[in-house]
Parts: structure tokens; C-alpha cells; sequence
């Protein structure tokens, strides 16, 4: 579809429904896609808007954009967005750059499932969704970033030179 990644890299993973759906790593993805197969496979279309990553992808970047752009989104209303998204912003900011503790990556997955379900819209649901997946699917990034070591371009690098 599309003409395949671009400059021969391999696929890593892919967003099938814009940013506040659950991604799919790249041997998840020979599915249909419907409604009830990716629900099948953890995930869904949401808003259609899919997001395809090559293998030079910083997943603990990707997290962070996401949660950049939800912190902001964020109206403030209830506590658990408000509070939710700023902090895991703050965390993935820290740790992208290197300042990272072991103890924030589950940190990071357990404050995004305390947002589930506990928000008033369902702004904080859509934030928590791709985090946790991003987590649970790429925890080996986050340690290699505990370590320095980040053999991966930005996310934002990436979408600048397409």
C-alpha cells in the first residue's frame, strides 16, 4: 500500500487510527483492516489518520511527541488529564534526554492505566491508549535509553524530512 517505507527501510510499527490508538508492531499487522480485526489485535481506526514507522524510529520519541501534543490538548478540567499528561510529558522528556531512572518506565505505564477510564472526555483515554502500548510493545528502547544509548533518529527528524 502506498508504495511500502521509504528508501527500503523496514517497518517497525504503525498506528492504524491516529495518535490516541494503540499501535502495532510491524508482525502484527497482516490483518484486515476493520473494526473487529484490529480491535482483535489490541487496537482499532479511531480517526483513520494512520501512522507508519520505519525501523529508524525512536519509539521513546514517539511516546513523547504524543504526549506532548495530548498535554497541551489537555482543557485542564479533571485531575487525572490534567495531572496525567503533564507529568508523563515531563517523564518522557526526561528520559528521551537521557535523564531517565529504571523505575520511570513502569512508572510511565502505570500512570498512563490510572488515566483509563477516570477522565471526564475521552482526551485521557486517548492519551494513555498509545503510551501504554508503546511501553509495553518497546520496553527494550527505554532501556537502551537508560544505558545512552539511542540507535534511532528523533520521531521529529523523521517527519521533517518527509
Amino acid at each position: 500500500m502506498a508504495g511500502g517505507i521509504r528508501g527500503g527501510k523496514t517497518l517497525k510499527a504503525v498506528i492504524p487510527g491516529g495518535s490516541s490508538c494503540p499501535l502495532l508492531k510491524s508482525d502484527e499487522i497482516d490483518i484486515p483492516m476493520d473494526y473487529d480485526s484490529l480491535a482483535k489485535a489490541g487496537s482499532m481506526l479511531g480517526s483513520g489518520g494512520m501512522v507508519v514507522m520505519d525501523e529508524d524510529t525512536c519509539m521513546v520519541d514517539m511516546a513523547r511527541r504524543i504526549m506532548h501534543f495530548y498535554a497541551h490538548e489537555s482543557c485542564g478540567w479533571c485531575i487525572p488529564c490534567r495531572e496525567g499528561t503533564s507529568w508523563l510529558r515531563k517523564m518522557l522528556e526526561r528520559f528521551h534526554a537521557g535523564f531517565g531512572r529504571p523505575e520511570d518506565i513502569d512508572m510511565v505505564g502505570d500512570l498512563a492505566k490510572n488515566m483509563l477510564g477516570r477522565t471526564l472526555c475521552p482526551l485521557g483515554d486517548a492519551a494513555a491508549m498509545p503510551t501504554i502500548s508503546i511501553v509495553t510493545k518497546f520496553r527494550s528502547e527505554f532501556e537502551d535509553h537508560l544505558h545512552g544509548k539511542c540507535a534511532y533518529k528523533s520521531a521529529e527528524s523523521l517527519m521533517a524530512s518527509r
